[in-house]
């Protein structure tokens, strides 16, 4: 269970480093003709393999991130989401979504995103892709999201 919690709370944007330093830092402004990358973003890849990616297969439980979406809004908000298929040893898969959101903010090509929940972690944003590294059970895990 403690690996499916690590695992699930990776997912569920695990904390990264926040940014700090010099320089202005806004929120994503509503303005589109700055092109920021507002708009629906689909998990593509997890560690550079293409989803559905498996994350956990133990003697009691096998989890499988089928999908995924991050949502930019153009009033600096983000809906992120997972879909995971969990199939606990001797029973069938369940499918459930997970779901974060809070705010992002945008310098350059770095996003930062700040949860509802208190996370933080950062990531790149260029145009129609958005990357970011979080920590996780057994190591970093990268997520690639694409422009839908």
């Amino acid at each position: 269970m403690r690996l499916l919690r690590l695992v699930m709370a990776a997912l569920a944007v695990m904390m990264g480093a926040a940014a700090g330093g010099c320089g202005d830092s806004t929120s994503m402004p509503a303005d589109p003709s700055l092109n920021l990358g507002t708009g629906a973003y689909v998990l593509a890849t997890v560690n550079g393999t293409a989803v559905p990616v498996e994350v956990r297969n133990d003697p009691n439980l096998r989890v499988v991130i089928s999908g995924g979406s991050i949502l930019l809004g153009v009033d600096g908000t983000f809906r992120q989401s997972f879909m995971l298929s969990e199939t606990p040893t001797g029973s069938s898969a369940s499918i459930r979504e997970t779901v974060t959101q809070g705010t992002v903010t945008v310098r350059g090509t770095l996003i930062q995103f700040h949860a509802s929940t208190g996370g933080e972690w950062e990531g790149t944003l260029n145009g129609n892709r958005i990357d970011y590294v979080v920590p996780g059970n057994s190591g970093a895990v990268a997520f690639s999201f694409q422009r839908g």
